[in-house]
């Protein structure tokens, strides 16, 4: 047992560190305006602050309990992050269906035991939505299947 919750305190560190990045880019590439006459980048700059806040009180809190290194599995880890990575690589030149079941493929690698036609019916309904929400609904130039591209 530690002194400190160290995953309390880093998770913490780490919202700390994106919030505050967050609202620093928004101050310096957006507009800010006033609190009457809002600019673009009022907002951002705000939730960032937030988000920084709230990881200064998540890191307080893992100061102030006690706590165990947490042991992260690797695989799960490794598949999910190779899901994600193969879907950016792979939407562009294959397509949209292609990715997603690219990135069901190897995510649910991530879990024991093994589905095949778990994985199967979940990439083939996530492929269904991504083409009818993002292709047709949003209207966002993702194309369901590319071919000879």
């Amino acid at each position: 047992m530690r002194r400190v919750d160290v995953a309390d305190v880093l998770g913490g560190a780490v919202l700390v560190a994106i919030g505050l990045w967050y609202a620093t880019y928004a101050l310096g590439e957006y507009a800010y305006g006033t609190a009457r006459r809002m600019g673009p980048g009022y907002f951002p700059t705000w939730v960032g602050f937030l988000m920084a806040g709230l990881g200064a009180a998540i890191a307080l809190l893992g100061v102030l309990r006690r706590g165990d290194v947490p042991r992260t599995p690797l695989r799960p880890l490794l598949a999910i992050s190779a899901g994600g990575f193969a879907f950016a690589a792979i939407v562009e030149s294959a397509g949209l269906v292609p990715a997603v079941f690219a990135l069901v493929g190897l995510a649910t690698l991530a879990e024991r035991p093994y589905r095949p036609l778990r994985t199967l019916l979940l990439a083939a309904v996530l492929s269904v939505l991504g083409v009818v929400i993002f292709s047709w609904g949003l209207g966002i130039p993702l194309h369901p299947f590319r071919w000879g591209a």
